[in-house]
């Protein structure tokens, strides 16, 4: 436009004629300046083309292509995701917590630094929700979808990439419920501190299961078989008491949990967090407690669809 006067039509077709190297006709003759330029955007385009070619093909041929498209698909997956679960680190403790909340049915993301990790977990890539990246940064947990996330759990290995971690997604998400593990004593406090609202020391309940194996060995085999969350037939399911008192019942009893649906009530937690094994029949109920259920997967199911409780 500048060089020949065209006209900024004539001058976009010219321009596409020249970076496709097709090369048609002028739309008019050129000048001395209007050739050289020309001369020099066909060898420009020429070898931008040639490069962008080279790039595709090792794409193609690399898997690079396919993971981009991968990754898109699984992002676009988790974008559509609301009160799920963030699991950092996948390693052993990682992985078996993504194995219950599996069992819960309950969706999860998984978020690790190493993609070796993930690979080698055994899971199905193509079933697995993961975002690649350090769980300390806010744009990492963002993909995540922290903000829409009900829970995280934080499975690192040391402390301090934990209390990080816990930091960054309550910035993010004040509501979220952050289960941390740690390693030493000293750290527990700490991460309560910063936010994490409970936490898991592998090493002590490991040496205490190991200890109960040979002091009560057949109570342990007994607690292992009833499963927490519906991965074996007998399971411990807990209840909200606000969920159950539409039904005006004054009491345990009330409730006739055993005789409608087979479970039976093993404990009660009270709203101020004190806990009651084996609660009686006239055991009175209150708001913003919890009730303990024993019984198999479909009695469960029978006590949730009575009291029309949603599953966790």
């Amino acid at each position: 436009m500048f060089l020949e006067n065209y006209s900024f039509e004539d001058a976009l077709y010219m321009t596409v004629q020249s970076v496709s190297t097709v090369g048609f006709n002028e739309v008019q003759p050129f000048t001395g300046y209007g050739k050289y330029f020309t001369s020099f955007l066909i060898l420009l385009s020429f070898g931008t083309f040639a490069y962008g070619a080279s790039v595709i093909v090792q794409m193609v041929f690399d898997g690079s292509l396919s993971s981009y498209f991968k990754y898109f698909r699984v992002q676009k997956k988790i974008d559509q995701l609301k009160d799920h679960v963030i699991i950092c680190g996948f390693g052993r403790n990682g992985v078996q917590a993504a194995k219950k909340l599996t069992a819960h049915k309950q969706p999860f993301v998984v978020v690790e630094v190493n993609e070796e990790k993930i690979k080698a977990s055994g899971y199905n890539l193509e079933d697995l929700l993961y975002v690649i990246g350090d769980a300390s940064f806010n744009e990492v947990l963002e993909k995540a979808g922290v903000k829409r996330a009900k829970a995280l759990i934080s499975a690192l290995h040391q402390d301090a990439e934990n209390l990080f971690v816990v930091v960054t997604a309550k910035q993010q998400n004040p509501s979220l419920k952050i289960v941390s593990r740690v390693n030493l004593q000293s750290s527990k406090s700490k991460l309560l501190a910063a936010g994490a609202s409970s936490t898991v020391m592998p090493n002590e309940v490991g040496g205490t299961h190991m200890a109960d194996n040979i002091m009560s060995p057949d109570v342990v085999e007994f607690i292992d078989y009833l499963s927490v969350g519906g991965s074996s037939e007998t399971n411990i399911e807990e209840i909200w008491v606000n969920d159950i008192m539409g039904t005006n019942a004054q009491n345990i009893g009330d409730l006739d949990i055993r005789r409608s649906t087979g479970c039976n009530v093993i404990g009660y937690k009270t709203s101020e967090g004190q806990y009651v094994i084996n609660p009686g029949a006239e055991f009175k109920l209150t708001p913003n407690s919890k009730l303990f259920v024993l019984g198999t997967t479909e009695q469960i199911k029978k006590l949730q669809s009575i009291f029309q409780i949603e599953e966790n």
